[in-house]
């Protein structure tokens, strides 16, 4: 790659481990507002933060430290891992972000910044402002291990808004390892940054409930667990959840925590149903919401290829529908039998295929 010269602007928990690494395999130039960090950085004091002193014994001859932008100038990629300390509303706070992208902006306006602090979803489209050669790389890393997990990610992110900007990001990760690299849209890298790591949290939260429920039983959590992740699935969003099992599986699950006294599980069954509940609900207002009175449903089986109606949310919405007076047209011959029984009403009525079906609506429902 042509670039050698790299900046990093904040050289805390996260920067201090960064910019040694960059180190290894660039010129780097370190940026940060404390002195006492920065000669903390050049008199190789030692770093709790395993590798670091290390990797700065090792490569910081390549690394230049200062308090002065201008050391930024000629950098070609210039990352901002500065704080963005949580606000009251509970957002984070974009301004040493922003502090640091104009003064960086202010000395070096071709070079391509960056981002790589923890920020809200739809920021990126705010800093473009101030600095329009800008991507967004968002950082996977566990204190403890951060040097490692820079360098064994099980994937990297990058949010960019042309391709050009974030294969340059790219092939500077490419000199570190060679795991899997996402190029995506700026939105959609803020939306997977937070959104995987309340992921985690929901993960750890139902661990902990089904370690309550395993005490209550006498088993064991580590083997229950083991059991349950070998079976991951790639949900898409939709509709909820329905069918002959799901729906009486947490109702089981429900009780049996509330007869053992198991608070946690209890209160995690109560969720997902008032979730599930939720989605069926936006939905149904969803079709209101269109102000049409002909509705095309397609499919009113609790999923696609079955004739089972059970708990079935699309089901549920046509029945809403039908009591509200809208005409219904349906297609699902798999299903038809079992929701003609619940649907019997005169302003509903099936169709042998989806291009008759479709031909009285106003508005289509992929049920």
């Amino acid at each position: 790659m042509k670039m050698k010269k790299m900046g990093v602007i904040g050289l805390g928990r996260l920067g201090i481990c960064l910019a040694p690494l960059l180190s290894k395999h660039f010129k780097v130039y370190g940026v940060d507002v404390s002195e006492q960090r920065i000669n903390q950085t050049i008199n190789r004091e030692r770093f709790h933060e395993p590798q670091v002193n290390e990797y700065l014994e090792k490569y910081g001859n390549n690394l230049t430290v200062s308090t002065n932008y201008n050391i930024l100038q000629n950098s070609d990629v210039v990352f901002i891992i500065t704080q963005t300390p949580s606000l009251p509303t509970g957002k984070f706070d974009l301004q040493y972000v922003k502090s640091a992208l104009r003064k960086l902006h202010k000395i070096n306006p071709e070079c391509l910044a960056v981002v790589s602090s923890t920020i809200n979803i739809d920021d990126m489209q705010k800093l473009g402002k101030i600095h329009k050669k800008i991507c967004y790389n968002p950082e996977f890393i566990r204190q403890g291990s951060i040097i490692y997990d820079f360098k064994n990610p099980k994937f990297v992110l990058i949010g960019a808004y042309n391709q050009e900007d974030g294969e340059t990001v790219a092939e500077i990760w490419r000199k570190v390892h060679n795991k899997p690299i996402h190029i995506v849209k700026p939105v959609e890298a803020e939306i997977a940054k937070l959104s995987l790591n309340v992921s985690f949290t929901l993960g750890i939260t139902f661990t902990n409930a089904i370690g309550e429920v395993c005490a209550a039983f006498g088993a064991n959590p580590s083997k229950i667990l083991k059991l349950i992740y070998l079976d991951r699935r790639d949900y898409q969003p939709g509709l909820g959840f329905g069918g002959p099992c799901f729906p009486r599986d947490v109702k089981c699950f429900k009780r049996t925590c509330q007869e053992k006294s198991v608070l946690s599980g209890s209160k995690f069954a109560d969720l997902i149903n008032m979730l599930n509940n939720y989605t069926l609900d936006r939905y149904y207002h969803k079709i209101l919401e269109a102000g049409k009175k002909k509705i095309a449903i397609i499919g009113v089986s609790y999923k696609p290829s079955v004739a089972l109606i059970t708990e079935s949310q699309p089901l549920k919405i046509a029945e809403k529908l039908m009591k509200e007076g809208y005409e219904l047209h349906i297609y699902d011959p798999l299903a038809e039998d079992e929701a003609t029984e619940v649907l019997n009403e005169p302003n509903v009525k099936f169709h042998p295929t989806p291009k008759e079906c479709l031909e009285h609506a106003e508005a289509i429902f992929m049920g």
